[in-house]
Parts: structure tokens; sequence; C-alpha cells
């Protein structure tokens, strides 16, 4: 899923996209004239590795994502908007990529260390 950034105004479009059993699920509003702003929720329940036996388990996630988008290459330092600590993510085609983003958080998720509950 593509949105194109033309189309984004100050007022929020939403959008939701599933991929794996997780949803993001959010809005996306102009914060600037190339900086974009994505309030989501990633919910749902992924299949992981447990990184101690190899079994594979389901793992629950409701997680709250703020994500900054920019419009070509962002330099933090010539910019007169000040954040405190944030990533943005730039997109050169002038559509942001909904589907793309999801996939990477999917795949920061799958990159990190799990465990099983014992029980």
């Amino acid at each position: 899923m593509k949105i194109e950034m033309r189309k984004i105004t100050q007022t929020p479009k939403e959008f939701s996209l599933k991929s794996e059993g997780l949803v993001l699920k959010g809005e996306i509003s102009r914060k600037a004239s190339k900086l974009f702003r994505m309030d989501a929720s990633l919910s749902g329940t992924l299949e992981l590795i447990c990184d101690m036996s190899g079994d594979s388990f389901l793992k629950e996630f409701s997680d709250s994502l703020v994500l900054y988008i920019s419009d070509g290459l962002w330099d933090m330092q010539s910019q007169s908007l000040k954040f405190d600590d944030f990533d943005v993510i730039e997109f050169f085609d002038g559509f942001i990529d909904i589907g793309y983003i999801l996939e990477s958080e999917i795949e920061s998720i799958k990159m990190d260390y799990h465990t099983k509950e014992l029980r």
C-alpha cells in the first residue's frame, strides 16, 4: 500500500495494513513541507523462533508507534524543526510505502532475541 505524499495534508489520513498476523493501523499527517508524522499501532500475533530451544511459538503484540517520514533526503542539521530523539524514514519516489514500513517492523522484531515462556 502506497500513499502519495502530495495528497497528505495536516488533516490526518487513516490507513490499515495486515501482514504475517500483525496489523499496522493509524494515521499520517504532514508536519512540514517534506516531513510527515505517522501515529500508529502495531498489534496481532507473530510466529517467532525461540533463541534457546529453536522451537517456534506465537507472541502477541500491542505496541504504539510514532515515525517521521521524509520526502527525499533528511538532513537534520539544516532543519529548523527541533525534535528530541527520533528516526526519519526517507522515501524518494513521492510515495509513502506502508507495506515497506510494516515489513521493516516485522523483520526488526524477528531479529531481536526471543524466548518462549516456560509453563
